[in-house]
């Protein structure tokens, strides 16, 4: 056993020998290879995806969003008066006009209390006649000295009192007059009726919800916008939306309202995009996404970040020329694309740019790039 054991590891021993020395002149002929175009002086070639040829482009600066729709005008239907339900006209999904009767409530106790008021109208009027008359008489016997001025001062006293009784009844009769009709309950809007939230039979307070109603001829989009993006934007900017269940359609959108504050325990501000289509399919709650166009500019030339060098000279490019690598100054105008492209000029189309930052070219370089496409 003991005889076995060493075998087993003079054979580890001496693969680990070879192994070791296979890695050696497999590295020594890799660095051969590499250096035999600069040993031979043959120009370095570059690769397609490293050199590209210039052209004008358009270029856009764009903020994404995504969001969901909601309608401009809504609200809710509430009881003015305190009351049992006794019909509800509408439903969910149901269209309606301004003014039109959606629920009626139990109006019996309303209608009773209003003849209690008129009843007590009538009394407060005949008491204000009687003392009319009696002030009357009592100023003329007062005129002929039959009775004292306090008898005719209590006359006139009584007189105004009455009066104001008799105001207080007319007034308290059309408040029961306005109690029975708003027992009719009516749509303050056109719409359509989102919510059916009471039905008949169900006892509402004052201000006791019985509907909801949403106008989805005018739509907008309550988008949430990351807080670097929204400097960018101001009201009045449109683009373009596509909201789900429409395919490739967009609609077109204008940005109505940008709140002044971000959502609470978030880095995103609401922004509201308004949908200039008006489309009866659309609804409350569909997702959106969309684009507005922030910055535009035609005719430039815009590069990767990466192909942008530096030196004490300043900014430049390295381009392809007669076979050699030449420096060519440029002065950067701006980025775009979030900073995935850089605006340069002193550029001109046709000219061929090294796009990779590989430290080892230089000017004066000799190199070989790929016909331009």
């Amino acid at each position: 056993m003991k005889i076995l054991r060493n075998i087993v590891l003079l054979l580890i021993a001496a693969a680990v020998v070879l192994g070791g020395a296979w890695v050696w002149r497999t590295k020594q002929a890799g660095r051969a290879v590499a250096e035999a175009p600069t040993a031979a002086g043959r120009p370095l070639e570059l690769a397609a995806s490293e050199v590209a040829t210039l052209k004008a482009s358009d270029l856009r600066e764009v903020v994404r969003f995504t969001g969901s729709l909601a309608p401009l005008d809504q609200t809710t239907v509430k009881s003015r008066v305190a009351g049992q339900i006794a019909d509800v006209m509408v439903r969910e999904g149901d269209k309606v006009r301004e003014g039109q009767v959606v629920a009626r409530l139990d109006v019996s106790d309303l209608a009773a209390r209003l003849d209690e008021r008129k009843s007590m109208l009538r009394a407060a009027e005949a008491d204000a006649d009687l003392a009319a008359k009696t002030r009357a008489n009592k100023l003329q016997l007062f005129e002929r000295g039959i009775v004292a001025k306090t008898q005719l001062d209590q006359a006139d006293a009584d007189y105004h009192y009455k009066r104001s009784v008799l105001a207080a009844n007319q007034a308290q009769v059309l408040v029961a007059q306005k109690a029975l009709s708003d027992a009719v309950v009516k749509a303050p809007m056109d719409g359509i009726v989102a919510e059916r939230i009471a039905n008949p039979g169900e006892t509402v307070p004052v201000d006791g919800r019985i509907l909801t109603i949403v106008d989805t001829a005018q739509m907008e989009v309550a988008a949430m916008v990351p807080a670097g993006d929204v400097a960018a934007l101001r009201i009045g900017q449109t683009g373009a939306i596509r909201i789900d269940g429409f395919g490739d359609r967009t609609f077109a959108g204008t940005i109505s309202r940008i709140a002044p504050m971000t959502q609470s325990g978030s880095r995103v501000v609401p922004v509201f995009v308004a949908i200039g289509d008006r489309e009866p399919a659309l609804r409350g709650g569909m997702f959106a996404q969309g684009e507005i166009v922030v910055a535009e500019k035609s005719g430039a030339f815009a590069l990767p970040p990466a192909a942008i060098r530096k030196d004490d000279a300043g900014s430049y490019v390295l381009t392809v020329v007669q076979g050699k690598l030449e420096r060519q100054p440029v002065r950067i105008a701006g980025t775009w694309a979030r900073g995935d492209l850089v605006e340069v000029e002193g550029l001109a189309a046709g000219m061929r740019v090294v796009l990779v930052p590989h430290p080892g070219l230089k000017p004066g370089l000799a190199v070989q790039a790929p016909p331009a496409s």
